[in-house]
């Protein structure tokens, strides 16, 4: 009976001891993650937490809305086979250069470009080579006012027209933004040549005004 009791008394410290050693383990791993949670700045928790997910990239600014150029307004007047026509027709034609040189659209500048007028042909390859280049010709926007018309030359048909034109300031920059050429406002006066072509008018010729 004494050998039986010692047995029992025996299995059951073992049994306490294996119990000790359970929970003191158990005690050491929860020390474990407590120190590594206890490690990290500021007690963040994220070594325990799902990693959140990828933020989404910032949207991205829509570009500044294009410069918007306004095509000059074609004159009624350009109706008229007479003086009146030919007076609207020089001034439309001065006016349009800021539109063409700004869009590279030269297509109603050389309808009424002759073939004769250098100035004309000058201007539209200024316009056509900014395009080209990816360049930008900003500001120059003009007003046109009739000083003078002569009488109709009879041999051509070509009506002399003094005009002086109001030009604001403009320049001509890269893609990158280098001014490449640049103007303050300008007034100019020209003596235009204007003539009829298959019953609408053309531009024969741009000079400066002669000195009076």
């Amino acid at each position: 009976m004494t050998r039986t009791f010692l047995a029992r008394t025996r299995a059951a410290r073992t049994r306490a001891a294996s119990t000790r050693a359970a929970r003191t383990a158990s005690l050491a791993a929860v020390g474990v993650v407590l120190s590594l949670t206890a490690c990290s700045p500021d007690g963040d928790t994220s070594a325990a937490s799902p990693a959140p997910a990828a933020s989404s990239p910032a949207p991205t600014p829509s570009p500044t809305a294009s410069r918007v150029v306004i095509k000059p307004a074609r004159p009624a007047a350009m109706d008229d086979d007479g003086p009146a026509g030919a007076e609207a027709a020089a001034r439309y034609f001065l006016e349009l250069d800021s539109y063409m040189q700004a869009t590279g659209d030269t297509t109603e500048w050389e309808a009424m470009s002759h073939q004769s007028c250098e100035f004309c042909a000058k201007r539209r390859d200024q316009a056509r080579k900014i395009a080209e280049r990816g360049d930008s010709f900003d500001g120059g926007h003009t007003a046109a006012t009739i000083l003078h018309t002569y009488q109709q030359d009879a041999p051509t048909g070509i009506w002399p027209i003094d005009v002086q034109t109001e030009e604001g300031s403009s320049r001509i920059m890269t893609s990158t933004g280098d001014v490449l050429w640049e103007q303050s406002a300008v007034r100019s006066q020209f003596r235009v040549e204007v003539a009829r072509r298959d019953d609408a008018w053309v531009i024969v010729g741009v000079a400066d005004k002669p000195k009076d």
